[in-house]
């Protein structure tokens, strides 16, 4: 098995572990799906265009238009106008988040605490340098394909 095979299954694997530990701990929170929105919420003070949203989580718009319709009208988040581009809005969180962001921070603390106990924190730091590398590679090789007979002569290569 090659790097890229290997790769691809660890990775895969990782996820689906991940995930299913993830959704233990917020099966009780109507937003499991979601919590990503409300995290990235987070780093931005609790305010963000439906753009920025986007292009972080790399979601199309009308993708992530349903999901802050979801959200809203659970009463995580809300639309507000966006005085510095009146056609966007800002999407923002309300007070009922809070609670599920404290939940979130508990979680994390625990998968930290738990998954985390035999890896050194200059491992966890070259394992995220590497991912965050990586899935901007493969963005940019997704905004701009290879032909198909171009991706096998770099192979041969």
């Amino acid at each position: 098995m090659n790097f890229g095979e290997e790769f691809s299954l660890q990775v895969m694997l990782a996820n689906k572990s991940y995930h299913q530990y993830l959704y233990k701990f917020l099966e009780q929170i109507d937003v499991q799906h979601h919590y990503q929105i409300i995290l990235l919420l987070t780093r931005f003070n609790g305010k963000a265009t439906q753009k920025m949203l986007c292009d972080h989580l790399c979601i199309e718009k009308s993708n992530m238009a349903a999901i802050i319709d979801s959200l809203e009208t659970k009463g995580y988040v809300t639309r507000e106008v966006n005085f510095k581009d009146r056609r966007g809005k800002l999407v923002s969180l309300t007070p009922k988040a809070t609670e599920v962001i404290e939940s979130l921070e508990t979680t994390f603390q625990h998968f930290e605490s738990n998954v985390t106990h035999e890896i050194t924190w200059q491992e966890m730091y070259n394992c995220l340098r590497v991912l965050k590398t990586i899935n901007h590679n493969l963005l940019n090789l997704n905004n701009h394909p290879v032909d198909v007979n171009e991706q096998a002569a770099l192979v041969n290569h």
